[in-house]
Parts: structure tokens; C-alpha cells; sequence
């Protein structure tokens, strides 16, 4: 069996990197990138809409237009309880097409 680099190419390749594990209950600051394809408030009551359906505690932090208005960001600070919980909501994300990035 071949080994693959990282970069795809033959040869062998060190051990991953362990990634570090996320210990739950876990706050952080989300920050959604949105398309204006619809008024902005429905994107936001559909973020927030989101966050209730899966218990997730948030705070609305801010909003950012982009420079020519067809963008905007928001910021919220949401709590996370456990890694289901999680993969709930970033499924749930991918679900809303007007979502171009979420970190």
C-alpha cells in the first residue's frame, strides 16, 4: 500500500496532528457570513430560529453590512453543551443556501 503526503504526493508522511478536543460546555463567538437574497431579518430569524430548535443559548453580538451591501455579517456568542449539539447546528447552518461561511 502507498503512502500518501498531505500534499497527495508518494511517499511516506508523518502522523497527523492531533487536533485539540473541544471540551464542552463550550462558549464562543460565531460569525455567519450571509447573501441579502431575502431582507436581513428573516436571515436573522432564521439563525435565531435555529439556535432555539437546538437549545443553544445565544446572545446577538453585531451585524456588519459589506461595502457594496449584498453581504452581511453577524456575530452571536452561543453555548454549546456537547459535540451532538454541535454537529446539529453546523448541520442545521448548511442548511440556510443564503449562508456563504460560518466560523
Amino acid at each position: 500500500m502507498k503512502k500518501l503526503h498531505l500534499n497527495g504526493k508518494n511517499g511516506s508522511s508523518k502522523a497527523l496532528p492531533q487536533k485539540d478536543k473541544i471540551i464542552f460546555p463550550v462558549s464562543y463567538e460565531l460569525k455567519v457570513i450571509l447573501e441579502l437574497s431575502r431582507p436581513k431579518n428573516e436571515l436573522r430569524n432564521e439563525l435565531e430560529s435555529l439556535f432555539s430548535r437546538h437549545s443553544i443559548p445565544f446572545t446577538f453580538l453585531s451585524e456588519k453590512p459589506s461595502s457594496k451591501g449584498n453581504y452581511t455579517s453577524l456575530r452571536y456568542k452561543v453555548t454549546l453543551i456537547d459535540e451532538p449539539q454541535m454537529k446539529a447546528l453546523y448541520a442545521g447552518l448548511e442548511g440556510i443556501k443564503e449562508i456563504k461561511f460560518a466560523v
